[in-house]
């Protein structure tokens, strides 16, 4: 895409987050990612949620489904 392409900004400010379940009592974000390079974001979507928050990436749907994910 050209350096000033006129949906160069829309495309590069989409904001999307993969389905995640919180998990109160632990202190964890559990993010659904089957597979792909999404997990070195999961910094950037850790700034939506408060300080101490640990994130994690699960892989396995079943087991996403078990700690209350929707997908």
């Amino acid at each position: 895409m050209n350096r000033n392409h006129p949906n160069r900004k829309n495309r590069l400010r989409r904001e999307y987050m993969p389905p995640y379940v919180v998990l109160e009592e632990s202190k964890e974000v559990l993010f659904f990612m089957e597979s792909g390079m999404g997990y070195l974001a999961i910094g950037a979507f850790m700034k939506k949620f408060p300080e101490g928050y640990k994130g994690l990436r699960c892989r396995n749907r079943e087991t996403f489904i078990k700690y209350g994910g929707k997908l």
